[in-house]
């Protein structure tokens, strides 16, 4: 579901992924799941779990707090 939240979200992760010059699949293989879930956050069609918004913050290699930082 398409919230602000969802949307302020998948924007800042698609800054970031572009920011390391990575494309989708490269970030997904990255964070460990599937191209099309990175789609789908990053378009703000899906809430992540806890444990995707951490493998995210791993694999940009910052906090999880940084992460929200939009």
């Amino acid at each position: 579901m398409k919230t602000e939240e969802n949307l302020a979200f998948g924007k800042r992760v698609a800054q970031l992924r572009k920011e390391a010059g990575l494309s989708q699949e490269q970030f997904a293989y990255e964070c460990e799941v599937d191209r099309t879930y990175i789609g789908t956050i990053e378009r703000g069609e899906k809430s992540p779990t806890l444990n995707t918004i951490a493998k995210i913050a791993k694999a940009f290699k910052i906090s999880k707090s940084e992460l929200f930082n939009y």
